[in-house]
């Protein structure tokens, strides 16, 4: 018996499952009522980014504010934080928003970033953006990385506390 075997269409078949385990990416933000507790947070906690714009295989959680990387390969991962000016801590202090952050796998710190407002109503952003190669298994998030001062600051209306990724290749 002879098999008839349409070789383009295998190889079709072949590209379009090998870029469909590639379309990985996720970007999530902080919610109003997230960030408002943010001033509560301790030095070396997991910020959580409880509010979805994509999530394509389900990798990142809004429990735990880790992306669980599905596959081996190059990632990019961008992470903005803002803080609110508007609020001090101590109150009556001059102690407006200051965060630090660390963009980490595992326990492997791979980016830092610094946020800080020292003026009332003058709110600040920074974002931080990291290219690099992650084996599957790992868990990448974002936490602050000491004491911090006031809170973040993430509105609908305003601007965004946020965290993204995506596989590159």
């Amino acid at each position: 018996m002879r098999m008839n075997v349409n070789w383009i269409s295998v190889l079709t078949v072949m590209v379009l499952v090998s870029k469909s385990t590639c379309l990985i990416a996720f970007s999530a933000y902080m919610s109003e009522s997230k960030a408002g507790q943010s001033n509560n947070i301790i030095d070396g906690s997991t910020l959580i980014f409880d509010k979805v714009e994509i999530n394509s295989g389900s990798d990142y959680s809004v429990v735990t504010g880790r992306f669980s990387v599905p596959y081996s390969g190059i990632y990019a991962f961008t992470w903005t934080i803002c803080v609110d000016s508007r609020y001090t801590n101590p109150p009556g202090k001059l102690n407006y928003g200051e965060y630090g952050t660390e963009l980490m796998m595992g326990s492997t710190k791979i980016g830092v970033l610094h946020t800080d407002t020292e003026t009332k109503y003058d709110d600040a952003c920074s974002t931080g953006f990291v290219i690099r190669y992650v084996s599957s298994g790992n868990q990448v998030y974002v936490r602050n990385n000491y004491a911090h001062q006031g809170k973040l600051l993430s509105k609908e209306s305003q601007t965004r506390t946020t965290f993204s990724g995506w596989k590159m290749q």
